[in-house]
Parts: structure tokens; C-alpha cells; sequence
């Protein structure tokens, strides 16, 4: 084709590009997309048509349609042909110009391109990639088939080249040919072959349908969804014959006698393959289905769901002409009557026989359960039934229906007709004794309300007499009450009237609260034609005795945003202190007409006598001289503030400027004070201001200047200073320095130094000195000169950081590009070098410390973070760092059994034995379940703070329960007759105890605290309260007895114990054993012993009070007396003398030889 004719089909075929959607871009060259559908396909679906990768319901117009056993393809001229001159190796495949590395599924190969279909002098399709006539995987284009292919199929569009046959085809090994039916002779497929008869092996005949042919074949069985007709396996029995044990039969045997007919949408579970027939032979009608319809009626050897008209009762299953004298009594089932022995609670007797839901029509009264055709004498009171719509007899008339109407029918509510109450019946009119007829409305719902009509002896407090009713509110004709009776006018006796509601109240004299109206009428309030109250009495006109008119109002709430003011209106005979006078009128203010005000008075203009008047409010008021806080304005005036026009204020006077003795001038307000100097104010230009303007804002000296140009107040400072509603003033001042906490910018005084200054002192400098050369950078971003960096800052070079910058990590106190060796582990929060990762972080790239693994490396190994776990058997604990890699669960998690996790808690449909969540439902070896917060444990003993409630350890008991000795009862056991519940905790439970706890005692039944007791003036003794200590015990303490015979025990045994000790200490200090007498020589040394007092003379134990013998082994004895000076010496055998001080009184002792 010429480069014209090509450029003319591209023109011609540019609508069909614009069908191609955008998405089939995203799919490969060998993939499809379906229109208007995400996502890509091997192939279009079936009934679907291809055009340039993408799937349509139908071919767009000017485009070919061509079909294949592949698909369904929208083509135009050369689309499918491929130019490429030659495609590399690995992609050696050409589809619609696209190198490919296989053919698309809906092609075949030929001469390595990629077309619909064979071309005709090639039309052999063969493929390697599967059995039979195979529409996928790689298919190729031959001239003739080849040696591994020999078998030639033809298929409905195409020839197959097979490895062998198909199986439902005949195989003709001579030709190399598979037919798709058997010849007429040997009709029988078996084995791809054709016989005349099945071999015995298999014997049955099956037709078996592909999509290529439909052919008969023998078989060993019928599939589960055939049954057995003769030889042939069929998927139903033909018409005339019936099914049985999934055989069809022409008549049903005598053990299935009867027919079940075939119905749609049923389902019998027993019977397989039910439906396979018209009828099916069964030997009972009952058969079991889902279904709402049963064909359980037997007639003339039938299955029916109705009985026939001439039989159409039913009994035990069969349809009968009437119903037997055993079962007389019938039950309508809309299609039959079924015959029953008496008929059921909820139906009625009609007709002798018949059970019916309600009464017919004929028979339409229904008394004891039976239907008549009126009530009988005995139950002649009738009510109906509009739920069965019949009416029921009655002897007496029904509670829900006690009103008796035309003296036989019971009714709820009386008819329009008789629609008054009287003694239980419904009458027309009131007479006689109940001659009063009222009617009260009760309300049972919101939108509904029920009337009721009765007769009365006399009408209710609430209603009044009108006529022979009893009224709510008395009509119009008749609007006057008295004595709770309706009339035209008021009794001469009773001739003042109030309203009340619609009607006039007749009484002797109006309330005291009330005013009179047209002499006979009591109102609240006078009405607007006679709006004045005179002395309690309306009247249009005030008298002369009364002649002011004043007015007044109160204000009253309408709703919860709504008010509304009430105007009073009185004739007075002066007017009140708060008010003025007006002609004749009480006002509040004076009016326009009349704005000067004297002596309460309102005129038109001051009188003679006063000079001076001034605007208050909306009038004026006339003065002698103008008050204080005003000023004089056109020598007649009296004003606040000074007009524009006279500005100036000088001695209480308005003038047009300041007089030239007083010309400094301050801004008050609207106007200015004229001064004669500005004194405590400062001064610019002759003009007193309490802040300086912005056009000489420094305060210097009490003056206002542009610059601080004064040598001895060069230092510049702002102040701001908050006034009222939080607005602030800066203030500027020219200062000799820099106030505290300021520092010296170029003279200025500033609270921060710049950003590119630093702090030094109280100044402000470029760069640091030599004697603080560190640059200390704060947090706030601060910069000051310091010797050496802070507590807790951290250097890098010359600068001291409170955190290093980014990038940096700090170790040391110092900032390092990397962490060393010894602390290799970077906090990604804090930046602070680690030996090992803290607060459970986790190591990731780059040995940084954080909280969780990133997406990319969700697995943990010994802190790090990794792709996976070494070993595949590690169990994996899933946390919010990521997921852990154990070899074995860490003793404070569960092993999930079978699935190789470790968990902190057990599902809880999962049980726990050991340290494994398994999944049994009971425990295998253990007698108790523990219900943890991690799940139910298996156990033999509950843990310590568990309670065993059955075979449940709970962590509380059930509120039903109580506790005895760890474990839930029902009630306590006489073991454990005492009761103890505990308001104090968040679920109190009752315990049981045999005796109570400590701090507790017994009343009764029932633990309460011993300080309880004692408050009630008892006693407590072995934890129980007493009305008075028990026999054999005495009291000790408030409230406390204890028992006598134990304190008896425990003083002897203190006695005993007394004497021991005493007779130990006797032993160890005073006892020296027995002195022999032949020892005689002695030698003297300084004896170390106890020693033992003893008495020598009696009569000289005034000067020497004891004498004290010691000993030393067999050696030696002396003696130590007492002596009153420690100068004393007697005799030669002196050898020490020695003051002994017990801290009481010091004595003197000398120790001598015996």
C-alpha cells in the first residue's frame, strides 16, 4: 500500500482512536483491559470483542469483526500485521509492532509473529503446553502435523495437531484422525474406540456432551446426578415412567405403591435425585421436605396436597367421602377438612361438627364455645367479638364491657344514641334521682381524648348548674354565677361582678385589690376609656381635690426573651419627691416646649433671680453660679467640657485662648487647661503633656527631646507600661545608665542583645575577649561570652550549645560529627551517643536508637532492626517497635501454639497450659481455670490473690457469692458463721470467718471495727462485743476485758522468772565458794574480782558502813572498808585507797590485807 493510501486510512480510521482509553497505556503490548474497568488481562472474557487492547461489548463502527476460536476481534486493514524488520533473541515474538518475549494467549505463532488465526496454507495449530485442543499457553502455525502431534482434530474454526485423541472422540490410528461420533454400526464409544454393545465391565450407556460433539459412551456407573433408565444413564426419566431407588420403573412396585408428584422448589434430604420424574413410587405420602407445601394426602394411590371435591376429608392421611364417627368433628384447611376427635381450645363448634375459627353468619352467637343463632336465655347478654366478628353470650355483663345498651348488649362506651351513664346503663336523657347530666373528658393520650357522659345526684365542686347539666363554664346567655349556679344578671343583694375566666362572678363588694368600673364591675387595672384611679374608682377625669396626673408602669416577662410594660395611671393631690411638675402633670423630665427647670418646676425659661443655667439631660436647670466640675461658657452657660469655639479653660471660664500670665496649656480631653508652668507634667513648646508625643518621644529632665543628646544622659531606654483594659504605653527616658537586666546597644538600653551581637556583662559586643573567648548559644537563641561552657551545655570548638546542632551528636559534653567507638549508638531523640539503646528503643540505620522500625526492616535481632529473621523458625512477638525474632518465648510472654508468635496475652478462645495459648476447649491435666488478665490459665492452685469459685479461679467472687477461706461460696459454712463486707473497696464482697480479724470483734453475725463497739459503751474481749465483760475476765482500758486467770499465770511465771534472774545474778557477782582454813601465806598484788558486801560490826556501821571481802583463787583474801577521809590510814597493812563514785554520792574506800 502506497504511503497516500496509508495516510488516508489513519484519516479515515481517527475515530476509532479515540475509543482507546487512556489505561490501556498502563497494560503490557501481550495484555488486555476491559472498558471503562481497572486492571489487565491475559484475554478478553467471552462475548466480549477485542479492538487494540481493550475489551468491548461490541466492535466500534468501520471496523471488521472476526472470531476465532480465541476470541472475538474488531480489526482493520493490516492492524494484526507486524513491519518490524527483525526483533532481538531474548524478545524474538512481533506483535502489532511490539517485540515480545511470547505471543499473547489470543494469537498463534507464525514465522515469529504473532496473528489471529493460521494462515490456509498453514492451518495445523499445534501446542506444546497442553493436552487435547488447547486454546492457551504458546501456540504455533505448521503446514501439516508433525511426528510428536500426529492425530489431526478438527475443531469448529480450526485443525488441531494431538499428541493422541481426546476421549470423547474416536481415535482412527490408520488415517491419524479423531472423530467426533462413532459410525451407525458401532454406535458405542469405549476406550476412543466404537463397539456395537459395551463390554460387561461397562455395562451402562451415558451420552456424553462437550462443546464440540455429543456422543454415547459406556460406563462402569451413572454419574450421582443421572438415573437408570433400562442401559442408558439419563438426567431424567421419560414421560410415562416413575422414579424409584433412582431407577425408572413404568408402574411402581407393591412396596412403593403410591406416587409423589415432582414439584419445583422442593427439597427432600432422604431422596436423591427426586425430581428426575413426574412421580416418584414411595410407601408413604408424609414425607419430610422444606418445603411449605406437603403432598401428604393419599387418594386413589396419589400423593395429593388437596383433597377432590366429592372426598374432601381427610383422616390419618387419606381422603374420605365423610369424616368417621370416632373423629365426627372437622377443621377447614381451605383445600380439605380434617377430621379430628374433638375440636381444639381456640376453634368454635358450628353446625355440630364443624371447628371454626369464628361463628358464621347463620349461626352468629357463641356461647360455651359453641355457635347459635341467638343467645340462649340463661346467657342473654351479648357483646361483640370484632376480632372474630361474632357476638359472645354472657350471663352477666363483662368487666371490660360492664354498660349495658337496649337491655341486652354489653358495651364498653355507651353509643351516640344512649350516651349517658346511669347505674351501669346507657339512657338517652338524666331523670329521676340522677337527673344531672355532665360530660368529663379524660385524656389517655397526647393527641387522643375520651368523653364520658353520666347521670349524677349533683354536680362535682369544679362545674357549675346550668339548666340540668353540670357545666365547666356557663354559656354565653347565661355568664353570671352564683352559688355554682348559671345566670342572666346579678341578685340586687350581690350587685358588684368579676371576671373569672368567660364568665362574671357575683359578689357583695369588689377585693380590696380591684378597682370599680361603671359602678358594678370589679377590674385589676382601669381601662384605657377611664384610665385614672381615683381613690380605688376608674374615672376619666381627675377632680380638683386630685388634680396631678401622674403615670407609671411595671415591667412583666411575656416568655424567656419576651417583657411587656404595664402603665398605671393615678389622680394625686401633689405630685412625688422623684418627679416634676408640668401643668398639671407628674413627669420625669421636662418636656421640649418647656426645658428650664425651677424649684421642680419645668418652664420655658429661667427667671430673673438666676444667672446661670445648666444642660442636664435633655433640660436645662437654673443655678445662682454654676456648680462644680462646670465652667462658664458666654457668661450664662454652664457646660463640662469647653466648646471648640472657646477651647481654653482659665478659672473655671471658657476662652477662646490663654491669657499671657498663664500660657503653658495642658490637652485635657476636648479642651485645654491653661497653666502658669508645667509643674510634675512635661513640657514641649509651652504645651504640659503626661507622656511625650512620638514627634519628641525621650523623657529628658522633664522635657520632651528628639535624641538623648546630653552627655550625662546619653543612654537611650524604652519602658511599656499596661493600663487599664490591657492596652500598653511606651515611655522613653534619657538615663546617666542602663537600668538593672538591661544591656548597652550602641546607647541604647535593650532587654536582649541582638542576634548578631553577643552578651558581655551588660553590654552588647561584635566578638568575645580573650579572658571569655567560648560563644555560649542558649536554646532561646541567646549568645553571651563565657570562660568555660555551663552545666549541662555542650562544646563544639569555640561554642557551647544546651543541645548540639543538627548533624552533631553530643557525647561528654562535647558535639562530634561521630560517636567513638566506645559509645557507638545515637539517641534519635536527644542525639546522645549510647554504649546500648535505652527506654526499649531499638537500633536502625546508621546505629541510631529509636522507637520503631521503619517499614522496610519490621524485624528485631538483638535490638536492631532487620529484613527478616536469620533463622525461619523464630517465633515472632509482634510489639510497637516491631516485630521481635525469638528462639524461644521470654519468660513474661505466651507461645501461640502452632503458629510460632509469642504474645502477652491468650485469646480467649485459647487456653493456657504452661506457658502455651493452645487451642482446647478444657483443660488437659489441671483441675482449676485461672482467669488472668492474660488470658485463662490452666492450673491445680489458684494464685495467691485469686479466689476458686467451681473450677474457676476468679480474681473477684460474683456479687452473689461469699468468700470463705479463698475460695466462692453460696453461703457461709458453720465453720465460718461470722460475715465481714468491706464497703470501703470499689465491689464489696462478703467474707466468711470463724472468728473475726484483728481490729474487728463479732456482734451477732457480723464483723464490725472494736472502736464501733467501744462507741456503743461495750466491750470487746477475744474479738467479740459484750454488753459487759464475760465471767472470769476483768477490764482493762476503755472498753477492753481481758482474761483474769491468764494474768494470774503470767504474774507467777514473772515471779519465777525473777527469782531465776536474781539467783543467776547472785551467782555471777557476790558468790566466792568456800576459803580453806590452812591457807595462811598471802601474797600481795593488785587483785582484779568481784567482790561481796558484808556487814562486820553493827556498831560501827555509823563510821564504817560496809565491809567487802574478796578473793582471788587460793592466794590471797582482803578486805576494802569504808572510810570517811581519804586521808585515813590504819595499821601498816594499808596498801590503796579508792573513791568509788555511783553517781549518787561518792565514797571513799582503802583495801588492806587479811
Amino acid at each position: 500500500m502506497s504511503v497516500c493510501k496509508m495516510d488516508a486510512l489513519l484519516l479515515y480510521s481517527l475515530p476509532f482512536f479515540y475509543l482507546v482509553k487512556i489505561s490501556t497505556e498502563f497494560c503490557l503490548p501481550s495484555e488486555v483491559n476491559v472498558e471503562n474497568k481497572s486492571g489487565c488481562l491475559k484475554s478478553c472474557p467471552q462475548k466480549l470483542s477485542m479492538f487494540r487492547q481493550t475489551c468491548y461489548n461490541k466492535c466500534p463502527i468501520n471496523t471488521q469483526e472476526i472470531q476465532t476460536e480465541l476470541g472475538i476481534f474488531c480489526t482493520i486493514e493490516h492492524d494484526f500485521e507486524c513491519q518490524r524488520a527483525s526483533c532481538p533473541e531474548n524478545f524474538p515474538m512481533c506483535y502489532r509492532m511490539n517485540c515480545l518475549k511470547t505471543c499473547p494467549e489470543y494469537t498463534v505463532k507464525f514465522n515469529n509473529n504473532c496473528i489471529l488465526k493460521c494462515p490456509s496454507n498453514q492451518s495445523f495449530v499445534v501446542s506444546a503446553d497442553c493436552e487435547g485442543a488447547c486454546m492457551t499457553g504458546n501456540k504455533t502455525c505448521l503446514s501439516s502435523c508433525p511426528v510428536s502431534h500426529p492425530f489431526i482434530f478438527q475443531a469448529s474454526r480450526s485443525k488441531h495437531c494431538l499428541q493422541q485423541c481426546p476421549p470423547y472422540t474416536f481415535e482412527d490410528a490408520v488415517n491419524k484422525v479423531c472423530h467426533l461420533s462413532c459410525p451407525s454400526k458401532s454406535p458405542l464409544l469405549y476406550n476412543r474406540t466404537c463397539y456395537e454393545t459395551c463390554p460387561p465391565s461397562n455395562p451402562f450407556i451415558l451420552t456424553l456432551t462437550t462443546e464440540y460433539n455429543s456422543i454415547s459412551q459406556c460406563s462402569d456407573s451413572c454419574s450421582e446426578n443421572d438415573v437408570l433408565d433400562g442401559q442408558y444413564c439419563v438426567s431424567a426419566c421419560p414421560k410415562g415412567k416413575h422414579l424409584l431407588n433412582n431407577t425408572c420403573v413404568e408402574n411402581c412396585p407393591f412396596s412403593h405403591p403410591l406416587m409423589y408428584p415432582n414439584i419445583e422448589r422442593i427439597f427432600i434430604n432422604s431422596i436423591k435425585n427426586f425430581g428426575k420424574a413426574d412421580f416418584m413410587c414411595v410407601d408413604t405420602c408424609n414425607l419430610e421436605t422444606n418445603s411449605i407445601i406437603k403432598y401428604n394426602l393419599e387418594f386413589e394411590k396419589k400423593c395429593l396436597k388437596t383433597c377432590p371435591q366429592n372426598s374432601h376429608f381427610a383422616f390419618n392421611g387419606s381422603c374420605l367421602s365423610l369424616c368417621p364417627a370416632s373423629h365426627r368433628f372437622n377443621i377447614d384447611y381451605s383445600n380439605y377438612y380434617l377430621c379430628v376427635e374433638s375440636c381444639p381450645q381456640n376453634k368454635f363448634i358450628s353446625n355440630e361438627t364443624n371447628c371454626r375459627h369464628s361463628c358464621p353468619k347463620e349461626e352468629h352467637f357463641m356461647h360455651n364455645k359453641t355457635c347459635y343463632k341467638q343467645c340462649p336465655l340463661d346467657a342473654k347478654y351479648r357483646k361483640l367479638n370484632v376480632y372474630l366478628s361474632h357476638y359472645e353470650c354472657f350471663e352477666d355483663c363483662p368487666e371490660n364491657s360492664p354498660l349495658i345498651f337496649n337491655q341486652t348488649i354489653c358495651m364498653e362506651n355507651c353509643p351516640h344514641e344512649a350516651k349517658y351513664k346511669s347505674n351501669g346503663t346507657c339512657v338517652a336523657q338524666c331523670q329521676d334521682e340522677l337527673k344531672y347530666a355532665i360530660k368529663i373528658r379524660t385524656e389517655l393520650t397526647f393527641y387522643y381524648q375520651k368523653t364520658d357522659y353520666s347521670c349524677v345526684q349533683s354536680c362535682p365542686k369544679q362545674y357549675f348548674i346550668s339548666g340540668n347539666n353540670c357545666v365547666r363554664e356557663c354559656p354565653q346567655d347565661q355568664n353570671h354565677i352564683f352559688n355554682r349556679t348559671c345566670l342572666k344578671t346579678c341578685p340586687e343583694a350581690f350587685g358588684f361582678r368579676e371576671l373569672e375566666r368567660s364568665h362574671y362572678k357575683c359578689i357583695a363588694k369588689c377585693p380590696s385589690e380591684t378597682f370599680v368600673y361603671n359602678k358594678s364591675d370589679c377590674v385589676p387595672s382601669c381601662p384605657t376609656e377611664a384610665r385614672y384611679q381615683n381613690n380605688k374608682t376608674c374615672v376619666a377625669n381627675c377632680t380638683d381635690e386630685r388634680k396631678y396626673k401622674f403615670t407609671n408602669f411595671t415591667t412583666i416577662s411575656l416568655n424567656w426573651r419576651d417583657t411587656k410594660k404595664i402603665y398605671h395611671h393615678f389622680c394625686l393631690p401633689d405630685c412625688p419627691s422623684d418627679s416634676l411638675y408640668y401643668l398639671d402633670n407628674c413627669v420625669k423630665e421636662c418636656p421640649k416646649e418647656a426645658n428650664y427647670l425651677y424649684n421642680k418646676t419645668c418652664t420655658t425659661s429661667c427667671p430673673e433671680n438666676r444667672n446661670y443655667a445648666f444642660l442636664t439631660g435633655n433640660y436645662y436647670t437654673c443655678y445662682d453660679d454654676c456648680p462644680a466640675n462646670t465652667y462658664i461658657y458666654n457668661e450664662s452657660l454652664c457646660v463640662s467640657v469647653c466648646p471648640d469655639d472657646k477651647n481654653f479653660e482659665f478659672n473655671s471660664t471658657c476662652y477662646d485662648k490663654c491669657p499671657d500670665s498663664s500660657d503653658f496649656k495642658l490637652h485635657e480631653g476636648l479642651y485645654f487647661k491653661c497653666m502658669n508652668s508645667c509643674t510634675s507634667l512635661l513640657t514641649l513648646n509651652k504645651t504640659c503633656y503626661k507622656i511625650c508625643p512620638s514627634g519628641a518621644k525621650f523623657q529628658d529632665d522633664g522635657y520632651c527631646v528628639q535624641e538623648c543628646k546630653a552627655e550625662e544622659r546619653k543612654y537611650r531606654f524604652k519602658n511599656v507600661t499596661t493600663v487599664s483594659n490591657n492596652q500598653k504605653i511606651d515611655k522613653h527616658y534619657c538615663l546617666r545608665k542602663c537600668p538593672v537586666n538591661t544591656f548597652d546597644l550602641n546607647f541604647t538600653c535593650v532587654s536582649h542583645c541582638s542576634p548578631d551581637t553577643l552578651e558581655l556583662g551588660n553590654k552588647c559586643v561584635q566578638s568575645c575577649p580573650n579572658d571569655r573567648p567560648l560563644n555560649y548559644t542558649s536554646s532561646k537563641g541567646k549568645h553571651s561570652c563565657v570562660y568555660s561552657c555551663p552545666y549541662q551545655t555542650f562544646k563544639f570548638k569555640q561554642n557551647c550549645f544546651d543541645q548540639c546542632p543538627s548533624g552533631f551528636r553530643n557525647h561528654l559534653g562535647t558535639c562530634r560529627l561521630e560517636c567513638p567507638q566506645s559509645h557507638p549508638y545515637t539517641d534519635i531523640i536527644t542525639q546522645k551517643c549510647l554504649s546500648t539503646c535505652e527506654n526499649n528503643f531499638v537500633i536502625v540505620d546508621n546505629k541510631v536508637c529509636d522507637k520503631k522500625c521503619p517499614h522496610d526492616k519490621q524485624y528485631i535481632e538483638k535490638k536492631a532492626c532487620v529484613k527478616s529473621c536469620r533463622n525461619p523458625n523464630s517465633l515472632l512477638q509482634n510489639a510497637k517497635q516491631g516485630i521481635f525474632c525469638h528462639d524461644q518465648c521470654p519468660h513474661h510472654l505466651l507461645l501461640m501454639e502452632n503458629k510460632g508468635t509469642c504474645v502477652e496475652k491468650c485469646p480467649d478462645n485459647k487456653l493456657i497450659v504452661g506457658s502455651v495459648c493452645r487451642s482446647i476447649y478444657k483443660c488437659p491435666n489441671h483441675a482449676y481455670l485461672e482467669h488472668t488478665d492474660y488470658g485463662k490459665r490452666c492450673t491445680n492452685r489458684c494464685s495467691p490473690t485469686f479466689f476458686l469459685d467451681g473450677s474457676h479461679c476468679v480474681q473477684e467472687c460474683p456479687p452473689e457469692k461469699v468468700i470463705v477461706n479463698a475460695m466462692c461460696a453460696d453461703e457461709c459454712p458453720p465453720s465460718h458463721p461470722i460475715t465481714y463486707k468491706n464497703f470501703g473497696s470499689s465491689k464489696p464482697r462478703v467474707t466468711c470467718y470463724s472468728v473475726c480479724p484483728d481490729n474487728y470483734v463479732s456482734n451477732g453475725t457480723t464483723c464490725i471495727e472494736e472502736s464501733d463497739c467501744h462507741n456503743a459503751k461495750h466491750f470487746s474481749y477475744d474479738h467479740v462485743c459484750y454488753d459487759a465483760c464475760p465471767r472470769g475476765t476483768g477490764l482493762s482500758g476503755d472498753y477492753t476485758c481481758v482474761s483474769l486467770l491468764q494474768n494470774i499465770f503470767i504474774t507467777i511465771g514473772l515471779i519465777i522468772l525473777t527469782l531465776i534472774l536474781m539467783a543467776v545474778f547472785y551467782c555471777l557477782t557476790c558468790f566466792t565458794g568456800c576459803r580453806p582454813k590452812e591457807l595462811k601465806e598471802t601474797r600481795i598484788q593488785k587483785i582484779k574480782t568481784h567482790f561481796q558486801l558484808v556487814t562486820r560490826n553493827k556498831n560501827k556501821e555509823k563510821n564504817t558502813k560496809y565491809i567487802i571481802n574478796f578473793k582471788k583463787g587460793k592466794q590471797e583474801t582482803a578486805e576494802i572498808l569504808e572510810v570517811n577521809d581519804a586521808n585515813q590510814t590504819d595499821g601498816e597493812n594499808l596498801e590503796e585507797v579508792v573513791e568509788l563514785n555511783d553517781g549518787f554520792k561518792p565514797i571513799t574506800f582503802r583495801r588492806r590485807n587479811v
